[in-house]
């Protein structure tokens, strides 16, 4: 019974009851005397709803009771905690199982808070509750916890969660390690990540988030850059919303990171290496059709001159002197192929520091009668300074073609003819530039054309079409490429670039 000082006890007492029956929690009072001895003042409801567990036997001899439904492991644990809860006076808060004769263990929460009576007693006031159903809940999720996280430290992935509402990141530990990040310098918000990616790795990074947000894929999975202690390093980075609103915008976001960086360093060597094999089997083929095309033509106009001249069609003297010119000819040929020849087997060993000013003075001295010829003002603004990595025979070759070339389509209509040398340094190369204002070339008739073998476009009578091919040739050998800008009528710029010295 409850009882109380209102006017109306018995309503109130009626009222009181059935609300405490509504709760699935039982209401106790025990009192506790020095020798240990248990008395219980009230319970809310039949101790019964434990099942099988029952209120005489608890009101027998609790305390021995106790000894006997505890689960053993959980017995010494309860036993403390009720002696010091009764010897402190502290709150008495304890999770532990019961075993049923039936159905095995429940798992018992009491919270209760004691209090002495005037009688040197420990009064008790609190609850008891079934918590079966939650600490089974508890259980899994801490197994599944414990398995997800073996198997994340047994792998080599980091993991990340990102809460949209607060804008706020966590990384694991694995994470971390990856990104070689501290707790002290840990990446919090989303924008201080953005500014870690490589920015030509940004379009497809956003776009590929942008498409899972907007459920057009379900995940996100890239393979990009990220700063890492100063330096790049390749991840491979994957992404899940698993939280949305309403309206289905993202709210929570789960992802792994993979360092990847040895196995992208293998792709790319292997695409280099794949891309030289392609480079180096085009030359080939080129080559073979060069000789072929070349050695036969010569030959078969030998052969035609004395099919002739058997036939008395040709005199002695004009077959000799048409034999000289096609002999010539074939001996330009073959000058032209031991070029071809001598780049494809020049050693990276002779590649050497070079001072591209010097080289040019040099190859402007060789030219300055026809430069004075044509009356060309040269301009060279290279710095003494600017060294490049380089073959010497390939550099002097490369700037003979480039002046020469400029020498020859200077445009006579132009009141001052130039050729002006500058040079840009970036991260990898020295890019050498040689802008002319003469003929020009028509870029986007020519553009596929303008560094192959024997093409020309303009009308010269020497004009052999070979320097532009062997100079592309020579600067690939050595690792670097070239470029063209050029308007018919305002001249060309060639962009060589150069390894640093």
């Amino acid at each position: 019974m409850i009882f109380t000082a209102n006017k109306n006890p018995e309503d109130l007492n009626k009222l009181y009851e059935s609300l405490i029956k509504q709760l699935p929690n039982i209401i106790f009072q025990i009192r506790v005397n020095s020798q240990k001895q248990i008395a219980v003042d009230f319970l809310s409801k039949p101790i019964e709803f434990l099942n099988e567990f029952s209120i005489n036997e608890f009101l027998e001899d609790s305390y021995k009771l106790s000894n006997y439904k505890i689960y053993e492991p959980d017995l010494k644990f309860f036993l403390d905690s009720y002696e010091k809860a009764i010897t402190s006076n502290e709150k008495w808060e304890i999770d532990f199982r019961l075993l049923m004769p039936e159905s095995g263990y429940k798992w018992i929460r009491i919270d209760a808070t004691p209090k002495k009576n005037d009688n040197d007693e420990v009064v008790f006031y609190g609850l008891i509750s079934d918590v079966t159903v939650v600490k089974e809940q508890e259980i899994r999720l801490k197994v599944a916890d414990e398995r997800y996280h073996f198997a994340v430290q047994a792998s080599d992935r980091g993991v990340w969660d990102w809460d949209l509402i607060t804008n706020k990141v966590y990384y694991s530990s694995e994470s971390m390690k990856i990104l070689e990040l501290t707790e002290s310098d840990l990446v919090a918000a989303p924008e201080e990540w953005d500014e870690r990616v490589h920015p030509d790795d940004r379009e497809e990074y956003y776009g590929n988030i942008d498409l899972h947000f907007n459920n057009k894929i379900p995940f996100y999975e890239t393979c990009h850059r990220v700063l890492c202690n100063g330096k790049y390093k390749w991840i491979l980075d994957r992404g899940k919303v698993i939280e949305r609103d309403d309206d289905d915008k993202p709210l929570r976001i789960v992802g792994t990171h993979t360092d990847i960086s040895a196995q992208k360093e293998k792709e790319i060597e292997l695409a280099k290496m794949l891309e030289i094999v392609n480079m180096q089997n085009n030359k080939l083929l080129n080559f073979a059709h060069i000789v072929s095309h070349n050695l036969r033509t010569h030959s078969g106009n030998i052969k035609s001159l004395l099919d002739l001249h058997q036939e008395g069609l040709l005199s002695n003297k004009d077959a000799f002197s048409n034999i000289q010119i096609v002999s010539d000819e074939l001996f330009s040929t073959i000058e032209n192929l031991n070029d071809l020849v001598s780049i494809y087997t020049e050693k990276e060993s002779n590649m050497q520091t070079l001072k591209v000013s010097g080289f040019i003075d040099k190859v402007l001295d060789v030219l300055q009668e026809a430069i004075k010829l044509k009356g060309i003002q040269v301009l060279n603004y290279v710095p003494n300074t600017v060294d490049v990595f380089c073959v010497p025979s390939y550099l002097e070759s490369i700037m003979l073609n480039l002046i020469t070339n400029a020498i020859k389509y200077s445009d006579p209509t132009k009141d001052q003819s130039k050729i002006i040398f500058t040079t840009d340094v970036n991260d990898d190369f020295v890019v050498l530039n040689v802008k002319d204002n003469g003929l020009g070339i028509d870029i986007e008739k020519h553009k596929d054309a303008i560094f192959g073998l024997y093409k020309t476009f303009h009308r010269n009578n020497d004009a052999r079409g070979v320097g532009l091919y062997l100079t592309k040739n020579q600067i690939e050998n050595m690792g670097g490429k070239i470029e063209v800008e050029s308007t018919i009528s305002f001249g060309t710029t060639f962009k060589i670039y150069f390894k640093k010295g």
